[in-house]
């Protein structure tokens, strides 16, 4: 009955544009009292939240369960949690443009994306940790326990660019999210230089993006 839910939500606001009245003219629609709603949910933006945790949640997993991926180092580990997670928003993407585009408030985060920065952060240390004890991140005084609130920042810009992204197959986020995480990696260990530039002349040839 969740998965239903869930479902009949999601085709409701691609097919309405827009959220139900109410939870009570939603749950007739279901053929289903008002009260069994609420033995799943305790409203439509909890709805909207276990989507966003359930859709990292199965791209972590996904990685997790994954033996090539246990042997990566930190950047490469952080480029299959990217890749993955476009990959896997895929199925989503009608319903996650409407989520987008219904962000008034225009952030560098998304309100809609707060329901998985505390699982991203926390897998992302995980991650830079490794990083720091095997030298491909520098352990900076100060400044390493900021690592995750970067690459968080970073997550939302890929996610924005990959909802605005009109090639096919999406072929430009995934040149973003190479050439922003070679920068990223760069800043977090050495030479920055090159790929700062190389990343600068990417994102002025599609800033109309």
């Amino acid at each position: 009955m969740e998965q239903k839910i869930i479902d009949a939500y999601i085709a409701y606001l691609l097919e309405n544009g827009e959220q139900p009245k109410s939870v009570f003219t939603f749950a007739k629609s279901l053929d289903m009292e008002e009260s069994e709603f609420y033995k799943y949910f305790g409203s439509f933006a909890a709805i909207e939240k276990h989507i966003m945790g359930h859709l990292f949640a199965a791209t972590k997993e996904k990685l997790e369960a994954d033996e090539v991926f246990k042997n990566y180092g930190a950047r490469e580990k952080m480029l299959a949690l990217f890749f993955s997670w476009v990959e896997n928003a895929r199925s989503y993407r009608s319903y996650l443009l409407h989520l987008h585009q219904r962000n008034k408030i225009h952030t560098p985060v998304p309100r809609y994306l707060d329901a998985i920065k505390d699982d991203f952060k926390a897998f992302t240390q995980v991650i830079i940790g490794e990083g720091i004890n095997n030298n491909e991140v520098a352990d900076r005084k100060y400044l390493s326990d900021k690592y995750a609130d970067g690459l968080w920042l970073q997550f939302a810009f890929i996610h924005q660019f990959w909802l605005k992204d009109d090639s096919k197959d999406f072929e430009k986020t995934d040149a973003v999210i190479e050439k922003s995480l070679h920068l990223a990696f760069e800043l977090l260990g050495k030479g920055v230089l090159d790929a700062a530039l190389d990343f600068g002349k990417f994102m002025f040839q599609n800033r109309s993006m």
